[in-house]
């Protein structure tokens, strides 16, 4: 039995092709978790600036279904006001879209907080569709 070279050439063509993609992708996969992991003892810190700070640090990993996982479990043991804020803060910041559940979750927990400490600069913040909406307040004269 002999093999046919039209047949081999795809088939080395598409290991190679998977090859490269895994060894373009798992690095920096490594390190986003390897980040994550260090930030999640952050969020178990006793300093409040610490864990605000760390929260941020999350967020700017990026809202994916993992990132979100992590701030909802540390939010729900939260106590202190000035770190959900921030981390609400930092939520809205970075409002690109996302479908997933979770993620849409945690923006709508972060625009009710913002909305709970009716700060002056978040009045025009409002929930629709699953997209976070800035509206510009009229100007004051």
């Amino acid at each position: 039995m002999t093999l046919d070279p039209v047949l081999i050439v795809p088939a080395v063509g598409g290991v190679l092709a998977l090859v490269a993609l895994l060894v373009w992708r798992l690095p920096r996969r490594w390190r986003v978790r390897r980040r994550l992991r260090g930030l999640t003892r952050q969020l178990d810190s006793f300093d409040p600036d610490e864990r605000a700070r760390a929260g941020a640090a999350v967020v700017e990993l990026g809202l994916t279904r993992h990132t979100a996982n992590v701030l909802t479990h540390s939010l729900a043991r939260e106590e202190d006001r000035r770190v959900r804020f921030g981390v609400a803060l930092a939520v809205v910041r970075k409002s690109e879209g996302s479908r997933r559940r979770r993620v849409r979750r945690l923006r709508k927990w972060a625009v009710e907080e913002l909305g709970e400490h009716e700060h002056p600069v978040h009045q025009g913040l409002e929930w629709k569709w699953t997209r976070i909406v800035w509206q510009a307040t009229a100007p004051q004269s």
